[in-house]
């Protein structure tokens, strides 16, 4: 199973731009979903750059921690789930698997966990969720 994402909106913000020695960036992102998952994800992230690379991005290597919040259907079924991600990005590969630690709605039996997959220009997350009957 899959869902194909969009990033609608990308916000990344230094936590401290007075400590040189604590690069740790807030980001606050919106995604659109649609394949096996349907509907909008917002994300918060908290990032510590290892390396940073100002020219492209897409080239740093950071640790990341966060919360996924999804809105919409899945399986036909409406509701709500809220996931937490650790892991890194390394210079344009993401390795930050989610789990589900909340859903909601039609999906309250929803668990499982995700992982993030970038093939060229498409983003798309691999899922492995159970229900609970």
């Amino acid at each position: 199973m899959q869902a194909s994402f969009n990033v609608i909106k990308w916000d990344e913000q230094p936590i401290s731009e007075d400590r040189d020695d604590f690069p740790i960036t807030q980001v606050h992102a919106e995604y659109e979903l649609e394949g096996d998952l349907i509907g909008k994800a917002w994300v918060e992230y908290l990032l510590y750059y290892l390396d940073s690379n100002l020219e492209d991005g897409h080239l740093a290597t950071a640790r990341i921690a966060g919360f996924l919040h999804f809105e919409g259907q899945y399986k036909g079924k409406t509701g709500t789930f809220t996931a937490a991600e650790k892991g890194i990005f390394d210079k344009g590969l993401l390795d930050s698997p989610g789990m589900i630690i909340k859903a909601g709605g039609q999906l309250q039996a929803l668990t499982g966990s995700y992982q993030y997959d970038f093939m060229k220009d498409q983003s798309k997350l691999r899922l492995d969720f159970k229900e609970i009957h």
